[in-house]
């Protein structure tokens, strides 16, 4: 069952990345499916499944710290040409 959910996610995930919607939509979708893949690895390859404290930590603790540290970056970038970043 763990194998399905995980296949299933990184499915999605993959169909997101060539679905012709907006970027920032695209991202904060591939943002929620890797936080639930993450859900689903912790709680039944690291035994925390009846432990919610611990699995709420391991799963937003990295996502709070991506936000601070690009939040520190982000304005160093303001005047440069690297700051926007085109897809084709």
């Amino acid at each position: 069952m763990t194998w399905f959910w995980l296949l299933v996610l990184t499915g999605l995930a993959l169909g997101l990345g060539y679905a012709p919607i907006p970027e920032r939509i695209k991202a904060l979708l591939l943002v929620c499916t890797t936080l639930a893949k993450v859900l689903v690895i912790a709680a039944v390859f690291m035994h925390l499944r009846y432990e919610r404290v611990n699995l709420i930590l391991i799963t937003f603790t990295p996502l709070i710290l991506a936000i601070i540290f690009f939040s520190f970056t982000f304005p160093e970038t303001l005047g440069s040409a690297s700051h926007v970043i085109q897809v084709r």
